[in-house]
């Protein structure tokens, strides 16, 4: 029984190692005898054989295919080109756009299936199709992105020279501005310092509820320009002052002081493209104009005031240079105002929403008034 056992196992090995011996050499004789594999795409050749490619099943196959069909498609692919927007505020078209490329790139996994079946039908070449590739951004994207939001308006053209310097310069400052999304406006930050090496001049302020001389002076009339021009583009507003006294140009409770590196205006591109923002003053009016996807709504701005702020009794002032029973005027006297700013939102001419902006409470302002004390 022992000796039988023994012949089994002798008999065993010999046939597995004969079956090895010949496996081996049908495997080496297939790749001595392998045929050359090309595959072509477009205007490159690619050639397969020997060590490249796998024997099994008496079928060749090319080793780590996807690998393989992946580095052919990158060295073949045309890649896309996107469309481009720039912004020129200054021309009466701002927006140019250049046009989207499609590119070129094979079809990965319609060429593994095609080398798998030429190969299992012994062919020895392919033809890798090609797909077109498209662009992420074409100029209709764009165009989406780069629409009318709104415009808003005051007039300068009363102004002291200075003053429309100032005006002027920080105007030109903001000109051109792209805010992309999530991106905050900051008054102070892009104006810069209302000082004179940063080629601000002296005119007047506002300043403690009085009218003084100040660098800077009609700074104050541009941001309150922007913020209602961001208003009625709808964009969130998250700092805004109102001034000591009521505004000349703008209604009560839709100023926005600016003063110093404390007192600032900023807005935040909550929308999801950029915010384009062209700004123009034209030595009589100041104007911005909002550009970006357009809005949901259509904004409308109201001012309500609460109640008026009688002033104090007149200032007195004597002169001697001035006879007695003479009087002048110098500075008129102004009522102080509490108001509040609305917000109304509009689908089409349907009233959808009323937002309470804030409260204001702005000085009045008492008379001052020149009396004459030399003798007659």
């Amino acid at each position: 029984m022992q000796a039988i056992k023994k012949k089994l196992i002798l008999y065993l090995l010999i046939t597995a190692t004969a079956f090895f011996a010949v496996a081996l050499f049908l495997s080496k004789t297939a790749y001595a005898y392998s045929p050359e594999f090309t595959i072509t795409a477009g205007d490159k050749i690619y050639r397969f054989s020997g060590e490249e490619l796998g024997f099994y099943k008496g079928r060749f196959y090319i080793k780590c295919l996807e690998g393989v069909v992946d580095g052919i498609y990158y060295d073949t692919l045309i890649s896309p080109v996107d469309a481009t927007v720039s912004f020129n505020p200054n021309s009466t078209s701002p927006f140019t756009y250049t046009l989207e490329k499609s590119g070129s790139g094979i079809d990965r996994q319609k060429l593994i299936d095609d080398i798998n079946t030429a190969l299992y039908g012994g062919k020895t070449n392919v033809l890798a199709k090609f797909n077109e590739v498209k662009p992420s951004v074409t100029v209709s994207n764009l165009k989406r992105f780069t629409v009318y939001r709104a415009k808003f308006s005051t007039n300068y053209n009363s102004s002291s020279a200075s003053r429309k310097h100032n005006i002027e310069l920080a105007v030109s400052k903001i000109n051109g501005k792209v805010l992309s999304p999530n991106s905050v406006f900051s008054f102070n930050e892009v104006v810069g310092e209302r000082t004179e090496e940063n080629g601000f001049q002296n005119a007047v302020v506002i300043e403690n509820g009085q009218f003084v001389d100040g660098v800077g002076g009609g700074v104050c009339q541009v941001s309150s320009t922007l913020y209602n021009c961001a208003l009625l583009s709808g964009v969130k507003v998250t700092e805004r002052r109102a001034h000591s006294i009521a505004s000349s140009y703008v209604e009560p409770s839709f100023d926005a002081m600016v003063s110093g590196k404390e007192l600032d205006l900023k807005f935040v591109n909550d929308t999801p493209g950029n915010l384009y923002i062209k700004a123009v003053a034209d030595g009589r009016d100041i104007t911005f104009t909002f550009f970006g996807e357009k809005p949901k709504y259509r904004y409308e701005r109201v001012s309500v005031i609460l109640s008026e702020i009688p002033p104090d009794d007149d200032e007195i002032v004597l002169d001697g240079e001035m006879f007695e029973g003479e009087t002048i005027t110098v500075r008129k006297a102004k009522n102080g105002i509490k108001s509040e700013g609305y917000l109304v939102l509009y689908s089409g001419s349907v009233k959808i929403d009323t937002v309470k902006l804030h409260t204001d409470t702005y000085k009045s302002i008492r008379a001052q008034v020149k009396v004459g004390s030399k003798p007659v």
